[in-house]
């Protein structure tokens, strides 16, 4: 008991003094230098900005077009990253009593190897999330992925692109769809996806067709969750045309069948999906696209049952300076919970806003509220929020601070919690150009 005490001590003066440091050097920052037009965000950011409560992998209609070549990379060379540090957090096994904290060591590895062989390109990359938890080892993870893709430019106006990973993850505790109650270790899984894209016409043309196809799935390795084992075999295709240079009309559709191994799921079903919706470039600081229309979810067993519900996806971006950008949006997404025997809608609503105080000094925050609309009487609505300020040390080294706030609200009895997280990590990036 002595030891333990010793031991939580020792861990919260090694926290506290960090984060002394490191808020000394985010307010040197902000006193010695003024802001100014260094950063325009990446394309990966046209993706939502989200704290990533809501799980979509079961659906085979969450997947966006061209959402693999987001990437970071040095163009025709090798780049990557090495993460580390240490975690608080609050409510490990996010109850709604019986609530105990622990400290956590984080390891985040990722590396790029990308290039072009003619007029083609392609991109291999290896990603790491890793955690160690002091007292708590139930609660350690070893998540990876290995990932690949490749785009063929076929002519003036086609690409061909091919997409593919194997990913090693877990379940975290108390989301949207995942075992309300887990003994022992998390519930852990292996997800593969396999996916095409042909894309005729180019952002500038007058019209754009982006017909795409996609296997995917998921295999539980631990704690007898193989009911809940899936395939998805999925078909999509989104269209556009541009009435002007600033506005442009688009269609999309999606059909996915969702079919898992165990005769025990009630689960299997076919989902169809049809939305109509405009998307614009008001200025040179404003964009986005809205659109809206009906997902079909058809039911195998009668047990289970088939419904017909409107669908939207919206995303505004306002970026006043180059330094700074805004982004929000709101989205459905079909999801299924565990076990096998019931389905939900997820409604989204979230915000996100980076911003360069200067050149060293960055901070990303987000913030997401989810409703989970059960196929029964069951609702639960869920509040995200990060913030993230990283100090640039140097062109190569980066210190970074995160705090993230999580909660659960629930009619059902004794699922409530509120969670607060904190890490600080040191991290180094690389970069190496592969002479052609």
């Amino acid at each position: 008991m002595v030891a333990t005490y010793a031991r939580n001590a020792l861990g919260r003066g090694r926290l506290a003094v960090a984060v002394v440091l490191l808020w000394a050097h985010f307010a040197w920052a902000q006193t010695t230098s003024q802001p100014v037009e260094r950063i325009r965000l990446d394309p990966a950011d046209e993706q939502e900005t989200s704290t990533g409560i809501v799980n979509t992998e079961q659906s085979g209609l969450s997947v966006q077009p061209g959402e693999a070549w987001n990437k970071p990379a040095t163009v025709g060379g090798i780049n990557g990253q090495l993460s580390t540090g240490i975690g608080y957090d609050a409510n490990v096994f996010r109850t709604e009593r019986d609530i105990r904290n622990d400290f956590f060591w984080s390891l985040q590895p990722a590396g790029y190897l990308n290039g072009f062989f003619g007029k083609h390109s392609y991109l291999l990359g290896y990603e790491g999330d890793y955690a160690k938890y002091f007292e708590f080892s139930t609660e350690d993870f070893y998540d990876h992925r290995v990932l690949g893709n490749t785009r063929l430019d076929l002519t003036r106006k086609i690409d061909l692109l091919f997409e593919a990973h194997y990913w090693w993850g877990h379940d975290p505790r108390g989301s949207p769809g995942n075992r309300v109650f887990v003994v022992g270790n998390l519930d852990r899984w292996q997800d593969y996806l396999a996916k095409t894209e042909l894309v005729i016409g180019r952002e500038i043309s007058r019209a754009q067709i982006i017909p795409s196809l996609e296997l995917s799935g998921r295999r539980y390795t631990n704690n007898d969750q193989s009911i809940r084992d899936f395939d998805t075999h999925a078909a999509r295709v989104r269209g556009r045309w541009r009435f002007t240079s600033r506005l442009y009309g688009l269609v999309e559709g999606g059909f996915a069948n969702i079919d898992h191994l165990d005769t025990r799921n009630t689960l299997d079903r076919t989902e169809t999906e049809f939305l109509l919706g405009v998307g614009w470039q008001a200025t040179a600081k404003t964009s986005g696209e809205a659109l809206f229309g009906i997902l079909y979810r058809n039911f195998k067993e009668p047990v289970q049952t088939t419904s017909e519900n409107p669908t939207w996806n919206i995303r505004v971006h306002w970026e006043p300076e180059t330094y700074s950008k805004l982004t929000a949006f709101t989205e459905r997404a079909s999801e299924e919970n565990a076990g096998g025997t019931g389905n939900f809608l997820a409604d989204t609503f979230g915000v996100g806003w980076r911003h360069a105080f200067s050149e060293r000094l960055q901070l990303d925050t987000a913030l997401d509220y989810t409703v989970a609309k059960f196929d029964t009487f069951r609702e639960d609505k869920y509040l995200g929020f990060d913030l993230t300020l990283t100090y640039e040390v140097t062109r190569w080294l980066d210190l970074g601070g995160t705090y993230q706030y999580l909660n659960r609200r629930s009619n059902i009895a004794d699922i409530n919690y509120d969670d607060h997280m904190l890490l600080l990590e040191l991290r180094i990036d690389f970069e190496h150009t592969l002479t052609p």
